[in-house]
């Protein structure tokens, strides 16, 4: 009777073992998923046609002011024009200039709204391709600010193919460490003493 009582507390210790570490993994996962995310989606360039980067965000709340630098290769592609972009269907009103021959900043401010939250584009910047060969995107210099004027934190990614996909990373480590903890109590509960 001594042998089951002591089986059934290991059990009971693992499962609450188990348990609270999927409601740890679980209770951050959300937090982390909800961090905005800005990436480029660009075509690829072919010479002597037109080509839009379509920079991209997701998750955001209450946006109200950003920048960043977009470089690129001034011998493979020109910049032709910059469309504004749209949030939730409020448009993003975009500035840019030059900062050198492979550089332009850009800015916005969304003066009079109460701030845009949801998914959408800050941008498309239009290319002119005016050479042969491949040329990436680089996104430096990125801030964003809330309706309060405090920095907003984003992971800024570069995804240089229409086709990319960015994935959240943790949710297969996390299963496998829940797998893993279970596994373990198992062989600990059906441990000859």
């Amino acid at each position: 009777m001594n042998k089951n009582n002591n089986r059934s507390r290991k059990i009971n210790i693992m499962t609450s073992i188990c348990f609270a570490a999927a409601l740890l993994i679980f209770a951050v996962a959300p937090a982390q998923a909800q961090q905005p995310v800005v990436s480029i989606i660009a075509p690829e360039w072919v010479e002597g046609t037109t080509g839009y980067a379509v920079v991209e965000i997701t998750n955001v709340s209450n946006l109200d002011t950003g920048q960043f630098d977009l470089s690129f290769n001034s011998s493979i592609l020109k910049v032709a024009n910059v469309e504004d972009g749209s949030i939730q269907g409020i448009s993003v009103p975009v500035k840019w200039h030059s900062i050198d021959a492979d550089t332009v900043r850009l800015i916005f401010n969304l003066e009079g709204v109460t701030g845009i939250s949801g998914t959408g584009q800050l941008a498309r910047i239009g290319f002119e391709v005016i050479g042969d060969g491949d040329s990436t995107l680089d996104i430096s210099n990125e801030l964003l600010g809330d309706t309060q004027a405090n920095k907003i934190n984003a992971d800024w990614g570069v995804n240089t193919a229409a086709d990319s996909q960015k994935s959240t990373p943790g949710f297969g480590a996390a299963i496998a460490f829940i797998g893993l903890l279970t596994i373990s109590g198992l062989l600990i509960v059906n441990r000859k003493p």
